[in-house]
């Protein structure tokens, strides 16, 4: 895979239509994006070769990602990672089409619409069309058709470029429809529609994603295990099934960012045998100091699963993972964690922290407290005693849409 290529475009649309170089240009810049589309945690997040499955370095100053004689390790940066890794797979499965085709003279152009194909070797025809349908206003739409057969949208989506100060940058929505791409291409094997909303500027990224009943391709590479064993095909077998999620992602260039998921996830802790679902939430942010390191936290809580059945009975469990890296560019170390049941008075059922590679609690950087790091109070962290310390989940504000605006991003440090 290869980044995409959106300028190639420029010169046949420009022949093509005799005279509309500069709405050439236009349409051009408006096309969607994966480096503006896709969300990113790490330097090498936004280009398709760059996803995590081995190719990322660990930070070698935090190099324990895995504690083996810990499993109830709830191992949160891996888990948000996941998220965004699963997430830029999937809408590369879609712009991977928009970049071939673009990679073609447009068989169709106008000033205010363009339209490209591109056939592959098996027949399949992939088609892009992006209209104007007036001034700093465009749509997206992508067709695929099998060998001899009718074309099905699997793409669509709108921008709003009025405000924007360069190319692939605007306000607007997606929808990505995974049922429509497997009935075309059954090799694809992930079902369901996902929609987002996105506001992309210069230096930062915003994106609402909403995925529903989606069965996902999983990357085993991706999913912590129990004692840090190879995942069984059960728990892959359940974490394909269709399930739902919701994520607010916010970046902004050499300062940070912040990812807010609400998704089903497998725990292990307490004992897990049948991978039952848990409802989590799960919320990450991260800052960059001015050596070029990078500090974060994840706190997560978690309700139903397999907490209903133990004796005696829990009521939610509460976990944070602390990390650090050198550097962007590398996928940080998890370096301190805690882990707890509690029952519905608050009280702690059981528990577990551990510190890794050097880690302690202060590692946990008080700029990570909450309140959006405006804190210069000692580390605040959730401790085993008691649950006064506990992260307030009712600041986590999810939407019912898409719309960025009724999915406020969590505050991180410098935002």
């Amino acid at each position: 895979m290869k980044p995409l290529r959106i300028l190639a475009v420029l010169a046949p649309l420009a022949l093509a239509a005799c005279g509309t170089q500069s709405a050439g240009q236009t349409l051009a810049d408006a096309a969607p994006s994966f480096a503006a589309l896709s969300m990113d945690q790490t330097g090498a997040d936004t280009s398709p070769t760059g996803t995590p499955t081995g190719s990322l370095a660990v930070d070698p100053s935090a190099a324990a990602m895995v504690a083996p004689d810990a499993p109830c390790h709830p191992h949160l940066f891996v888990r948000t990672h996941e998220v965004v890794e699963r997430f830029n797979r999937h809408l590369y499965k879609f712009l991977w089409h928009v970049e071939r085709a673009l990679e073609n003279a447009p068989k169709f152009a106008t000033a205010s619409q363009g339209v490209w194909e591109h056939t592959y070797m098996n027949g399949v025809t992939a088609r892009l069309t992006i209209t104007q349908p007036a001034t700093g206003q465009f749509t997206w739409l992508l067709e695929v058709a099998p060998k001899n057969g009718s074309f099905v949208t699997v793409f669509s989506g709108d921008i709003d470029r009025t405000q924007a100060s360069g190319p692939h940058q605007g306000k607007g929505s997606l929808k990505l429809d995974l049922d429509a791409l497997h009935s075309v291409l059954p090799q694809e094997h992930a079902v369901g529609v996902i929609q987002a909303g996105f506001d992309v500027k210069n230096g930062s990224r915003y994106i609402v994603v909403d995925a529903a009943k989606v069965a996902w391709e999983i990357n085993p590479g991706m999913c912590p295990t129990e004692n840090g064993a190879e995942i069984s095909s059960g728990a892959l077998a359940v974490l394909s099934q269709p399930r739902s999620g919701h994520y607010v992602y916010l970046r902004e260039a050499g300062k940070g960012g912040s990812l807010q998921i609400k998704d089903q996830m497998v725990f292990f802790c307490p004992a897990n045998p049948s991978y039952l679902l848990a409802d989590a939430v799960v919320v990450g942010r991260w800052y960059r100091l001015g050596d070029g390191s990078l500090h974060g936290r994840a706190d997560a809580q978690m309700t139903g699963g397999q907490l209903p059945s133990h004796v005696p009975a829990i009521d939610k469990i509460v976990g944070v993972t602390c990390y650090q890296s050198s550097t962007e560019d590398r996928m940080p170390g998890e370096l301190y964690w805690l882990m707890k049941s509690e029952d519905a008075t608050g009280a702690t059922i059981t528990g577990a922290e551990l510190s890794l590679e050097g880690g302690s609690v202060s590692t946990c950087d008080p700029q990570l407290n909450q309140g959006g790091g405006l804190s210069t109070d000692p580390v605040v962290v959730p401790k085993l005693a008691d649950d006064k310390s506990d992260f307030d989940f009712t600041k986590i504000v999810f939407g019912t849409d898409v719309n960025p605006n009724s999915n406020p991003p969590y505050p991180f440090p410098g935002m």
